[in-house]
């Protein structure tokens, strides 16, 4: 069989390639600014003066103030520098997490039993986490609450403005603070959504998830008690000590202002892509939910096939899929407990295929892949 030469990209909400705009970003500002930004020299105040322009215009974008947004590598260090914060409590507690988050937030766990946290995981049936779990879980030792904004896996998008407020209304019987963050990484640039709508502490981005380069990202925070995971010089307020990538952090800024200003107009192709692909792959069991779901995301099962074996067999077409999230893939049903979590069946999750949608997918790009997955399915079962 004479396979594809061209590869089809299926694999946005791993990552997404820079757009042409974003690395032009890239390329002007590490040729031009020399300077490091902490610097008092003439090209030290420049490298600052941009550093605040695109800290100011990307917290425009976010509706919040410039100050609280801290630049990353990305939303694992952002998520690590929330979590990490509860080994400097000076007592241990109680921590609750949907069972359903990006292993940056879930491999926490260890640690934090380690130090003499107790952590209370919350499945998400059908993939939406219950407020009343989280209203149950919580107790008088209850320090800290992490849900995801937008399921990475299947694209279920969570009430958290809901969650935080039966948070907020125990913290008030408790008198102690609870703080809640969000991993809002497969949100941004792709649905609406406000932080202070939400009422979120702090939450994490990831710029090479809107089209932005690899390698940097945001946290945003307006808990004061938040204290940085290492030491060092004071950039970022102190909070990520270390030189700031500018030409990362321009470009990223570059990739949101793109985002933005198309954000209803992607949503909308998009959602008809999805729709397509839903209609055109009925036969499989689709999971992930019609309704409160990013049109960007769609899993479906392939069973009785191995997840791992019908991707590879699809690339081999010309097309890049994925088994579960990237962060999940190296590591043994990282992906298919995240699905089980859900009540999804056992046999469902371990053949689970996630399909993911950029800004670029062409609904030619789409058609061509439901005709494969659908002759290649027929071929072998």
């Amino acid at each position: 069989m004479a396979y594809m030469t061209d590869i089809l990209y299926f694999d946005n909400a791993a990552t997404t390639a820079m757009s042409k705009q974003a690395l032009e970003t890239y390329v002007s500002v590490a040729t031009n600014y020399m300077g490091n930004p902490s610097a008092l020299h003439k090209e030290g105040l420049k490298a600052k003066a941009l550093l605040q322009e695109k800290r100011e215009s990307i917290a425009q974008h976010l509706g919040v103030q410039a100050s609280t947004l801290t630049f990353t590598s990305g939303a694992t260090e952002a998520n690590a520098l929330v979590l990490n914060n509860l080994i400097w409590a000076p007592q241990s507690g109680h921590a609750v997490l949907s069972n359903i988050e990006h292993p940056s937030m879930k491999e926490h766990a260890r640690i934090l039993r380690q130090l003499g946290w107790s952590l209370t995981f919350l499945n998400a049936p059908h993939g939406f986490v219950n407020p009343e779990d989280v209203q149950a879980a919580l107790t008088e030792k209850t320090r800290f609450v992490g849900c995801m904004l937008v399921n990475n896996v299947v694209g279920s998008i969570q009430n958290v403005g809901t969650l935080v407020s039966l948070v907020r209304e125990y913290q008030k019987k408790s008198n102690r603070k609870i703080h809640f963050h969000t991993d809002a990484v497969q949100a941004l640039g792709k649905i609406p959504f406000s932080l202070t709508e939400l009422g979120v502490d702090s939450a994490s981005f990831s710029a090479h998830k809107f089209k932005g380069p690899q390698g940097v990202g945001l946290l945003y925070n307006i808990d004061p008690a938040l204290q940085p995971l290492s030491r060092g010089g004071n950039q970022e307020n102190g909070m990520r000590p270390g030189t700031e990538n500018l030409a990362g952090i321009a470009a990223m800024g570059t990739a949101l202002d793109e985002a933005f200003a198309h954000l209803e107009e992607n949503s909308q192709r998009v959602e008809k892509i999805n729709h397509f692909l839903r209609s055109e792959l009925s036969c499989l069991p689709i999971l992930s939910p019609s309704e409160h779901a990013s049109p960007y995301i769609l899993t479906i099962s392939v069973k009785p096939l191995p997840s791992e074996v019908f991707t590879r067999m699809l690339y081999d077409r010309g097309f890049c899929v994925s088994s579960g999230s990237a962060c999940s893939n190296n590591a043994k049903q990282k992906g298919e407990s995240v699905l089980t979590s859900m009540l999804v069946r056992s046999d469902e999750a371990k053949s689970s295929v996630r399909l993911s949608f950029g800004y670029d997918t062409t609904f030619a790009e789409a058609e061509s892949l439901a005709s494969t997955i659908k002759t290649l399915y027929r071929e072998l079962t």
